[in-house]
């Protein structure tokens, strides 16, 4: 009766203690962590760990105090989880207590060091070892563990442990370890490749092809359309220009100046200024599509240095009259 009337007193203050030494919580979750703390405090009791750590963490996440803490460690021990427990104690004994806390803080933090003492022999230790790969993932009962802790002894809860071991391109690993209180232990994993990954995979999952950093090669169908424009417009050009200089030699004839022609020639003359106009334009089509494919082609030799040996290779050509692109296979 004693020890509940002091759990009691020492409760109450504990929640005034942190309303005045800290942010004030609201009244609302200093009922509720009050609440909190008498039904993990009645779990303790009846050695229902489960409900008494999960109680007394959540009544010290609303209203911070060593007198919480120390419940909730002890809870953790009654679990086994040894490593989460020493942890609670160590830091009631980080964060201290003022001089002018309630006694049951300053009883709070002497027995958390008292307490500490007797559990740290209690903690198992292990030491995980891999060879076959540097990037291996390792999990303890599918907790991760980081890389910096494999090849040291890392503490440990007591009991049967699960260890996993996995890395690309390897056989999966794992092992259960049973761990006594305050045992020193070792667990060696040598990967072996997994015969179903073909070989070379990772090598080539890791490297890019040596052609990934090629652009890509430009379409020749841009050059073969400009070529062809250019010719068609140098064709017309050429044949309407003939045919424009063969209605000037008749109207040359016909008439005694650009400007005096008899009526009969008004078709000829008006069919010479028709076939001079397509002509020019013929020419200048025909000028632009071929200017235009030549730089398309010297730009596909500069995106490609070195010539293929087979395939196709496009060479433009110029004549009278005619522009183009030949090509071989």
């Amino acid at each position: 009766m004693k020890r509940r009337l002091g759990f009691w007193t020492g409760l109450t203050a504990c929640f005034l203690w942190t309303g005045s030494a800290l942010a004030e919580p609201s009244a609302a979750d200093r009922a509720t962590a009050r609440a909190l703390a008498g039904e993990g405090y009645q779990a303790l009791q009846s050695k229902d760990y489960a409900t008494a750590a999960d109680r007394f963490s959540r009544a010290d996440a609303l209203v911070h105090a060593p007198t919480l803490m120390i419940d909730w460690a002890r809870a953790l021990v009654g679990l086994g989880k040894f490593v989460e427990a020493q942890e609670r104690y160590e830091q009631i004994i980080r964060e201290g207590v003022d001089p002018k806390a309630p006694k049951s803080w300053q009883k709070a933090l002497d027995d958390a060091g008292v307490e500490l003492a007797a559990l740290k022999p209690r903690l198992a230790w292990v030491t995980l070892s891999i060879t076959g790969s540097n990037d291996a993932r390792v999990t303890i009962d599918g907790a991760p563990v980081p890389p910096a802790a494999i090849g040291v002894r890392r503490a440990i809860n007591p009991g049967e442990r699960t260890v996993r071991v996995v890395a690309k391109g390897y056989l999966p690993q794992k092992k259960t370890l049973r761990l006594a209180e305050g045992s020193d232990n070792s667990a060696d994993f040598t990967l072996e490749p997994d015969p179903d990954q073909p070989a070379g995979t990772s090598t080539m999952l890791d490297s890019a092809p040596a052609t990934a950093d090629k652009s890509p090669q430009r379409s020749p169908i841009p050059m073969y359309v400009a070529f062809g424009v250019g010719g068609v417009g140098l064709v017309v050009g050429g044949v309407t220009g003939a045919l424009a200089l063969g209605k000037h030699g008749s109207l040359s004839k016909a008439c005694n100046s650009a400007s005096q022609c008899p009526s009969s020639e008004s078709d000829t003359l008006s069919s010479y200024h028709t076939l001079g106009t397509v002509s020019g334009v013929g020419f200048a089509v025909g000028l632009a599509g071929v200017g235009a494919g030549a730089a398309l082609w010297f730009l596909g030799r500069n995106d490609d240095a070195a010539p293929p040996t087979q395939g196709l290779s496009v060479h433009p050509y110029l004549g009278f009259a005619s522009a183009g692109a030949v090509g071989s296979f």
